[in-house]
């Protein structure tokens, strides 16, 4: 059976083939003419917007990507094919790739981009030229130019910013020199088309291929600003500009339009018949509008006066927006285009947004400006106080003397300078200062500041977010805070912790050079005489306008706005316009499919071309006749407008219109639709419809959102996981990694400009720049005058400073002072002098923080674009991106590459016309607002830009664009059609007739409005109460003036209180509004310190069942019913349950009752705000069921609106002084309140005052008055409870209103139960003894538990078996570390059915309490396992009768060098000095001295008497009856002091010199009498001799104070003291050798550098060393840059303190000897100090010497590599004989004293500076007999022979010692060095460091010392016992062993350990 095939499906367009495609490049089908099966069509991948995915590319794009790398790799070396065919293949493949995956476009186009690449264009682009037949012509443009023009306009192209270089390169190559290649390539294609004929159907229609053409050429002029100016332009457009006109095939329409909407940019852009000179008035069309004219100053240099200041500009893209010195200081009016079209300077389109920037700049801007000048001028006159408000318009607060304290740079933050400003409340206490600065919200995060300066000079900066308010704050970021510039004291930096100073963090706005080198120039400081200023604008955000601003200046630069026939024609004569159909719907076979609306998708569409009947749509739909209507109006209108009224169902008939949109979107190729809004608040309500409505494609632009739901659907985090292209990838990496860079760079110099006024920096700088200068401050020991300084050597800087010349003349310029003497000049000049020097110190650091932050700002743009590039490909999967205008106006240049081409505003009545402007993005077809012009304006400062205000009518910036076009200014202004919506389902009729009569007379009530009920608790459902109380005085704590009005604040909050009290209304059905900030404050404050009792939306549900279906009878139970009754009640506050807000942030909002404190009342009948009859309509407009408005009816009634809502409410009975209020219990009871208190008198619970009639659940009366279900539920009875306890007789002790006990707990005494565990019980509780097996039995028993087998004491009841139990016995399991665990034993182990099936112990948190091998303390870490102990940090405790030794105790102790020892008596005494062990016999004789008493001594002759308390005969009877004899038992006053005398330690305890003497095991130490005294020392005292020192038997206290056993006690001194030596020298050493492994890395990283010429000074280039080995490492430093040996020779200097320490001289056992031998030459005594020479401890010295030569042969190694690529030649003459004569020395003291490794190294190191001679051709002496004088090749020879043998002992000794095996590598490089001349290490530094590591563990300091048969000393860990057989580290011998068995040979140095531990307790 044959296989079968699937064959590629045919994706090619049909209409292609016959050539009708109309579609163009927008074709969804392939207009390739392959044949089907010759390339697989690669759809490009969409997935959804939360996660975009990169599409893999299949294996046949993968062939396509590799023939295109091919083609870019031949042009690119050279071989570039020239064949017709090759270039088809070649645009055909780029095609194919950019239509496929992302990954593919990116590369292909970034390909193109190479030399390589645009080879091919330029190949095309000469074919071009030469093309003059029309066979020529014809598959040049089908093969070549075409699929060239697709590729270049392909949107991933176009809209990629990652692309934007390579883009621009193509564009850029396009036009060529001049615009030759332009002109080349433009002359064929219209060639071409006015030769169109039927055989380039193929490649599409004609009007299509016009379309493709303009739209390369208008991306060709955007990408060069020169090309506007650029003639061949021109004629280019001009001549297609011809052909569009002359089409007339309707079937041409759509792409004719397209080639229309591009001819209109490329004329705005280029200026072809619209540029109008700025110069020139011209009137469009004949105005019949009689006025007064003014003559009108022009802005810039159009200005009859010139221009008002450096800022004053004909172009707005030239005006810096935010305010410059000179435009501050100007008192000249600024210009302000009026609402008349007509007066522009600039017409069109232009002109519109130039006067909206105006208008904008001087709302927002203008008034900093004019607060700045005022603040300044009031600063310069004194006359205004620091931190208050000068005027009322705006505010700001003023801080007086600001300091940069520090200047910090965050990749993320950019710069940011940290201020110090004087703290304005510097009295209060700290927690009040915290309160005060989080509660007035100054300085807050994004806030705008200025920093003012005497002299004009300002500098604008925004708060940054690293502010801190208080060290509490979540942000919090430690910051340094410091006196003065070389302070590092780490503290926390906030506004309000320091009494003395707040710290603010501002972060400039302006990051351009010159800005940049203003702000660093206030932080150079120039003169601190000038004062300073920091201004704040609270309330006043930066990003609010700012990117708006600029947004309108890139427009006014590039207009390629829609509709601006439409926006801005220039010319009208009135009357409504026609607006034609979004393009997308003019082609000739589209309609809207509308099924989407229809109940059950009944088929229904909609043509632009025909009329449908919106009756009938309204029939198929939910939609009611107007929403049809607007629906239909909206898709046939390219700008559409719709009204609508309040309640009419705006944001329904917007989602509608959306869902049909999307319907359709893949029809009419729409792309995401832009939801733009202007609140975050409208934004998120209308994506939450959205959301509700079935559309989950959304993406929201902007951090501001609330909705919880609309969290995941943030750009930010769905950009977060998307997956990234590989160019995405890197660029991101390389940009990232740059700003890294400059982050560091940054923070480097920023450092250097902390310190720069330092004084070491400023002696530096003199001493380099003005030594003259720096001699006379710093360092000359005479005065100018030639006198010699006696008692100020060092003259002081500030000295200098505070000193003064009197003078009368000016100071003189800093030329004359540079040169003037110091002490010449006086106070002010030496200031001047001073801050010179700091300013020469400054301005260097400033220009390298300039250069770097221009890279970091260049780099961070190119980062963004990254990040954008991946925000672009989410955006484009989404269906609806929404975000407000200011974001859009951010984020401008990302979503113009969106191309959306549908644009939905709501609320668009409230938006400014500028924020609309950008909002209309050049791809946007279709415009849709939404909004209603009779509703709120928007929102400006300026009151003088006010419509409402007569001055400002003539700007009316309030008008927004959907008033302008609805309702135009003037009658001559052309009026754009728009839809009414007109039936409202919000207000009950009774309140829409308060707006229908005033200002919708076509406004109908729905049927739902109809059946509202009426407001519970109240007769009326409208009211208007008036009254007369009048207001407070103004007040400004709110941003912007505001008023209070007591009186209503407290009937308001009561009338709420009053409808909660009802229960019917859930939170959120009562709404507060109020027109002023103030009112808002109060009323807040007040409601939220009144508590009601409500129940949530879902409680009130269920009462509401409760009651219909009654309580649950399957529960009979009391507490069920009880239960029933109150569970739904709660507690909350008042502000909990009601919405309380200004009716500016109400608009959109409705609520079940409205009440209005309207707050004005005044003599004077100022109403304020509420004169406006767009707020009064939405004020009466957001009720559904009852709105209650309080206010002075006077106050209003003058207004027309008011007047006519006030007549009809009186009409109706709605107006009075007093409330009706209505028992919904007993209506027919009258209660009115015209007073607060009246509410709590005659309805106190919400009711009437009658006392409540209905029974409490319990049966019981309710003794509350009446009021609703939910207050009757919560009343809690307080009778005694009547309900009986089952079991028993016993009565319930609870009040009724309690839920009651399920069981009855009276105690029972003397009951004696039986449990069944045979124990007895003789109380319990009642229920208990109803059931006995339920008590549980409490008597403590012993169980065991099983699986841990622990026995556990627990009472009865408790069941150890259980799995569920838990052991609480301490686990005592042993841990790895050797301890045992110490936690519960539940804690460490599972127990399942009895047993143990899992441990887990956890970490070991114990201290480690491993013993030190060179003390007698323990390791006080916590476990650290198999790490090793830190050295002992304890102080040292070795002390005798002279000092105190005052090291670490891991430190090798100095012997005392005193000569006399303190061990003597009358009879004998001890000759040796005190470090040496004593050579007396201690007398034994009773002491012949008294006490105080009176009596004998108790104690021995020769020791310290003690207190009188231990008088044998005077002592207390507890002392007399002490055990002194434990052999015998006697006790004190048995004792014969006579015969045996007492020794008394410190520690209190006391024994008979006997029992001592035996303690102390004497004998081993001297001969002993037949009485038990010692009578002579036993020989000579050996090192380590002693077994075992005693200490009190009592307490273990110290006996160092006996001098009876002075010998024993400096013995164990000495020998712990050499331990320690013996510890340290080799830790030292493994420190010192690991830095020289890095010293050594840093050298071989170091660049190579040319040797210095220092001919001059030394000899002519001859390098002459002296013998000695420092004079030759100094004279190769002198070659060298000094900086780059400037480390190592550091290191090589503690290397010789190192080996200095370690001299025979210098170890303990020799400086005692030496001691000895002191003494006895002074004192004339014959000591004697015997100890073996193998104790003294060689290692140390070999190893430093070892260290020595390692370190100086590394600097040799180095400067041969210098010294051989130099190209400056130097005659060397080097004599390194000491080198080898220490190598020899070394090589025999290693020998002598078996260390081999030390040996091996000395035989390496002789070979290898035996190679460095001959490398360097040095002399030397120390080689073979008669060879020092032969010829020099003679020499070499025996240097080299001489090496080799050494080299060849080396070898020996490491094959018969395995220990030195890791030497080996070197002995090899030392021989590749010998033989060839290279130095090469084998070994790298990671194993050389295994090596110490291996080395530190020999002396672990911890464990137990051994000493091998060679008396080399190393430790064991563990039990201190070997466990393995194993070899001396230094001389092979065996060491270790097994089974804690040492091999022979080995001793265990037991007497070390035992006697350095003793003594230490004994603390000597």
């Amino acid at each position: 059976m044959q296989e079968l095939v699937a064959m590629p499906r045919d994706n090619t367009c049909r209409l292609f083939r016959q050539g009708k495609c109309h579609y163009g490049t927008r074709c969804k089908f392939s207009h390739d003419r392959a044949p089907p099966g010759s390339r697989q069509s690669v759809p490009e991948s969409r997935t959804k917007v939360s996660t975009p995915e990169v599409s893999r590319q299949k294996p046949q794009r993968r062939g396509l990507q590799q023939q295109w790398n091919e083609f870019i790799r031949q042009a690119s070396t050279g071989r570039y094919r020239q064949g017709r065919e090759v270039i088809d293949r070649f645009f055909s493949i780029a095609l194919q790739l950019t239509d496929s995956d992302i990954n593919a476009s990116q590369e292909t186009i970034k390909s193109l981009a190479t030399d390589g690449g645009l080879l091919y264009i330029r190949d095309v682009a000469e074919r071009c030229a030469e093309a003059h037949q029309a066979s020529v012509a014809t598959p040049l443009w089908h093969s070549q130019l075409q699929p060239l023009f697709k590729l270049v306009i392909h949107p991933r192209i176009v809209d990629s910013p990652l692309l934007e270089q390579e883009v621009a390169i193509i564009y850029n190559f396009l036009v060529g020199i001049g615009g030759s290649r332009m002109k080349h390539i433009f002359d064929y294609v219209t060639n071409v088309l006015v030769s169109w004929d039927g055989a380039l159907t193929q490649s599409g229609s004609k009007m299509s291929a016009v379309e493709l053409s303009l739209g390369v050429l208008s991306k060709i002029i955007d990408c060069n600003t020169s090309n506007i100016i650029n003639n061949l332009f021109s004629v280019v457009a001009e001549r297609f500009s011809s052909m569009v006109q002359e089409s007339v095939d309707i079937s041409d329409e759509f792409p004719k339009l397209q080639a229309q909407k591009y001819l209109d940019y490329i004329r705005r852009r280029l200026g072809i018949g619209h540029t109008i000179k700025a110069s020139q008035q011209k009137s469009t069309a004949p105005l019949n509008r009689a006025q007064f004219t003014l003559r009108r100053d022009l802005p810039g240099v159009l200005s009859a006066d010139g221009p008002r200041h450096d800022n004053d500009h004909e172009d707005i893209a030239n005006i810096q927006i935010l305010p410059t010195e000179s435009e501050i200081a100007s008192a000249r009016e600024v210009y302000l285009p009026t609402n008349d079209s007509s007066k522009f300077h600039i017409e069109g389109i232009r002109g519109r947004l130039d006067r909206e920037f105006r208008l904008l700049h001087e709302d927002t801007v203008g008034q900093l400006r004019d607060k700045i000048r005022v603040t300044m001028e009031a600063n310069r006159n004194a006359s205004l106080g620091l931190g208050m408000p000068a005027n009322r318009d705006i505010r700001i607060y003023n801080y007086g003397n600001p300091i940069v304290h520090d200047v910090q740079f965050g990749k993320h933050d950019g710069i940011e300078l940290v201020i110090q400003i004087p703290q304005p409340v510097n009295r209060m206490k700290l927690q009040s200062r915290k309160q005060w600065w989080v509660q007035l919200k100054r300085l807050q995060s994004g806030g705008l500041v200025c920093i003012l300066g005497e002299t004009g000079s300002v500098l604008f900066f925004v708060v940054a977010q690293s502010t801190l308010r208080t060290s509490d704050d979540k942000r919090l970021v430690p910051r340094k805070k410091s006196k003065g510039p070389i302070d590092d004291a780490e503290e926390t930096l906030s506004l309000a912790d320091d009494d003395r100073f707040s710290f603010v963090n501002l972060k400039p706005i302006d990051v351009a050079p010159q800005a940049l080198i203003d702000t660093l120039g206030w932080l150079r400081g120039s003169d601190l005489s000038h004062r300073r200023y920091l201004i704040e604008f609270p309330g006043v955000l930066l990003p609010s306008f700012f990117h708006t601003l600029e947004s309108l200046q890139k427009m006014s630069q590039r207009p390629g706005l829609p509709f601006t026939d439409l926006i801005a024609p220039t010319s009208s004569n009135g009357g409504i316009m026609n607006v034609p159909p979004p393009q997308y719907a003019t082609r000739a076979d589209f309609s809207f499919d509308l099924s989407c609306l229809t109940d059950g998708n009944v088929p229904l569409s909609f043509s632009t071309r025909d009329a449908t009947d919106p009756g009938k749509l309204a029939e198929l739909s939910d939609l009611d006749r107007t929403q049809a209507s607007a629906l239909l109006d909206t898709l046939s209108r390219c700008l559409s407008l719709i009204q609508g009224p309040p309640g009419t169902g705006k944001s329904f008939t917007a989602l509608k219109i959306i869902k049909v949109l999307l319907a359709n979107k893949k029809k009419a190729d729409l792309g995401p639709i832009l939801c733009v809004c202007y609140t975050n608040h409208a934004l998120d309500q209308l994506l939450e419809h959205a959301l509700d409505d079935g559309v989950m494609q959304i993406v929201r632009i902007g951090s501001r959102s609330k909705s919880e739901r609309l969290e995941k659907l943030n750009l930010r985090d769905i950009a977060r996981n998307v997956e990234r292209t590989r160019s995405e990838k890197h660029s991101l990496w390389v940009y990232e990694t740059a700003l890294d860079e400059n982050e560091k760079n940054l923070g480097t110099i920023l450092q250097s400009l902390r310190y720069c006024g330092s004084t070491s920096v400023l002696k530096n700088h003199l001493k380099n720049f003005h030594p003259q200068h720096h001699n006379i401050l710093f360092g000359q020991d005479i005065d100018e005058d030639g006198y010699e300084i006696k008692n100020d050597r060092k003259r002081s800087l500030q000295n200098w400073l505070r000193g003064d010349v009197p003078s009368n003349s000016t100071a003189r310029p800093i030329e004359d002072l540079l040169s003037a003497r110091l002490s010449s000049m006086t106070q002010t000049e030496r200031r001047k002098l001073h801050e010179y020097w700091l300013q020469e110190i400054r301005d260097p650091i400033a220009n390298r923080i300039e250069s770097e932050t221009k890279s970091y700002t260049k780099n961070r743009k190119q980062r963004d674009n990254a990040r954008n590039n991946i925000d672009l490909r989410c955006l484009q999967e989404a269906d609806i991106v929404g975000i407000t205008t200011t974001g859009l106006a951010r984020n401008l240049d990302l979503l113009k590459k969106l191309r959306c081409k549908v644009m939905l505003c709501e609320e668009a009545g409230e938006v400014l016309e500028a924020h609309l402007l950008t909002a209309l993005l050049p791809s946007v077809e279709h415009a849709i607002l939404i909004g209603d012009h009779l509703q709120l304006r928007p929102q400006i400062q300026n009151y003088e830009l006010h419509s409402t205000n007569p001055r400002g009518l003539q700007f009316s910036l309030d008008v927004s664009l959907f008033e302008r076009l609805v309702n135009p200014p003037y009658a001559s202004d052309a009026r754009l059609p728009f839809s009414t919506l007109e039936t409202q389902r919000r207000m009950h009729p009774d309140i829409s007739k308060l707006i229908r009569a005033t200002l919708y007379p076509a406004l109908t009530d729905g049927e739902n409005v109809k059946q509202y009920p009426g407001v519970m608790g109240m007769e009326q459902r409208l009211f208007w109460f008036h009254h007369e109380h009048l207001e407070a005085s103004a007040t400004s704590d709110a941003v912007d003036t505001s008023h209070v009005n007591e009186f209503e604040v407290e009937l308001t909050t009561t009338l709420v209180s009053h409808l909660i009290r009802q229960g019917c209304y859930n939170s959120g059905d009562i709404a507060v509004l109020t027109p002023y900030l103030g009112q808002l404050y109060q009323l807040r404050r007040r409601m939220s310190t009144l508590f009601e009792i409500t129940v949530n939306e879902r409680d009130l549900e269920d009462l509401q069942s409760l009651e219909r279906d009654g309580p649950n009878l399957e529960d009979p139970s009391p507490s069920s019913r009880h239960d029933a009754s109150i569970i739904h009640s709660r507690k909350t506050t008042l502000l909990e349950n009601v919405r309380v807000a200004t009716v500016d942030n109400f608009q959109g909002e409705e609520a079940k009752v409205i009440i209005i404190s309207l707050v004005r009342s005044n003599r004077q009948n100022r109403c304020g705000f509420l004169s406006t009859s767009n707020r009064i309509n939405v004020l009466l407009s957001r009720a559904q069921h009852g709105m209650y408005i309080i206010g002075n009816s006077s106050t209003y009634g003058h207004v027309a609106m008011w007047s006519q809502v006030l007549s009809m409410l009186r009409d109706g009975g709605n107006f009075g002084t007093e409330f009706r209020l209505q028992c919904p219990r007993h209506p027919d009871i009258p209660i009115l309140a015209s007073d607060p208190e009246h509410f709590l008198r005659l309805s106190p619970e919400g009711g009437c005052n009658r006392r409540c009639d209905r029974r409490l659940d319990c049966g019981h009366t309710c003794i509350s008055r009446c009021h609703s279900e939910v207050l009757h539920g919560a009343v809690k009875c307080l009778e005694p409870c009547p309900r009986p306890k089952k079991g028993c007789d016993h009565p319930c002790k609870l009040a009724c209103g309690d839920k009651c006990q399920p069981r009855c707990n009276v105690l029972l005494e003397n009951i004696n139960i039986t449990l069944p565990c045979g124990h007895t019980k003789s109380s319990a509780l009642c229920w208990e003894t109803q059931s006995p097996s339920t008590i549980d039995c409490n008597q403590i028993v012993s169980k065991v538990v099983p699986g841990c087998k622990h026995t556990v004491k627990a009472p009865c009841h408790i069941d150890v078996k259980d799995t569920k139990y838990r052991c609480s016995a301490r686990c005592d399991d042993p841990r790895p570390c050797g301890h045992t665990c110490r936690s519960l034993c539940f804690q460490c182990k599972h127990r399942e059915e009895g047993e143990i099936i899992g441990e887990n112990h956890g970490i070991c948190k114990q201290i480690c309490d491993r013993n030190y091998t060179s003390c007698r303390h323990s390791c006080t870490s916590a476990c650290h396992g198999d790490v090793p102990c830190r050295p002992c940090s304890a102080p040292c405790e070795v002390r005798c009768s002279h000092s105190v030794c005052s090291k670490s105790c891991h430190e090798p102790c100095a012997p005392c060098a005193e000569q006399h020892c303190a061990s003597k008596c009358p009879h004998t005494q001890c000759t040796m000095p005190c470090a040496a062990p004593c050579d007396w016999v201690p007398c034994s004789k009773r002491c012949e001295k008294e006490l105080d008493c009176g009596h004998q001594c108790p104690s021995l002759c020769g020791e310290s008497c003690p207190d009188v308390k231990y008088c044998q005969k005077c002592c207390s009877e507890d002392v007399k009856d002490r055990e002194v004899d434990f052999i015998l038992g006697m006790l004190y006053h048995e004792i014969d002091l006579d015969e045996d005398p007492c020794i008394f330690p410190d520690c209190g305890h006391f024994l008979t010199k006997s029992n001592m003497d035996g303690l102390m095991d004497m004998k081993s130490h001297y001969e002993i009498s037949t009485a038990g005294d010692p009578i002579a020392i036993i020989g000579s005292s050996s090192p380590f001799s002693m077994d075992e020192v005693k200490v009190c038997p009592t307490c273990r206290g110290s006996l160092r104070n006996i001098a009876r056993y002075g010998r024993i006690v400096r013995r164990a001194i000495l020998d712990e003291t050499t331990k320690k030596f013996i510890t340290w020298s080799t830790t030292e050493y493994i420190k010192l050798a690991t830095r020289l492994l890095d010293e050594k890395g840093n050298l071989e990283n170091a660049p190579v550098t040319e040797l210095l010429d220092i001919d001059a000074t030394k000899n002519k280039g001859r390098l002459s060393l002296a013998k000695s080995r420092a004079m030759q490492l100094n004279v190769i430093r002198d070659f060298v840059d000094q900086k780059r040996y400037k480390s190592i020779c550091s290191l090589q200097q503690q290397i010789s303190s190192f080996r200095n320490r370690v001299k025979r001289e210098e170890q303990p056992l020799q400086r005692v000897a030496d001691f000895v031998q002191h003494a006895n030459r002074q004192q004339k005594t014959k000591g004697h100090f015997v100890f073996d020479e193998s104790v003294i401890q060689v290692k140390g010295q070999l190893q430093a010497a070892v260290l020595l030569l390692k370190c100086e042969s590394i600097m040799f190694l180095d400067f041969i590599r210098l010294y051989r690529q130099s190209k400056r030649k130097i005659e060397m003459k080097l004599d390194l004989s000491q080198y080898l004569k220490d190598c020899d020395t070394l090589i025999q003291s290693a020998e002598a004293t078996d260390h081999p490794r030390q040996q091996v190294e000395g035989n390496v190191y002789f070979a290898l500076f035996c190679a460095i001679s001959r490398t360097l051709n040095a002399e030397t002496t120390f080689i073979s007999k008669g060879s020092s004088s032969a010829s020099p090749q003679s020499r070499f020879d025996a240097l080299k022979s001489d090496a080799m043998a050494h080299l060849e002992k080396a070898r020996a000794i490491i094959a018969t010692t395995p220990s030195t095996a890791t030497l080996e590598p070197e002995v090899t490089d030392a021989q590749t060095f010998l033989q060839e001349g290279t130095f090469y290490s084998t070994v790298s530094a990671d194993e050389m460091r295994s090596v110490y590591r291996a080395m530190a563990a020999e002396f672990s300091g911890t464990g137990h010392w051994y000493t091998c048969e060679n008396n080399h000393p190393f430790t064991v860990g563990e039990c201190g016992m070997p466990m393995q057989l194993a070899r001396c580290p230094e001389c092979g011998a065996s060491v270790g062993g097994q089974n804690h068995r040492p091999a022979g040979g080995v001793r265990h140095a037991t007497e070390v350990e035992e006697l350095a531990r003793d003594v230490g307790r004994l603390q000597i």
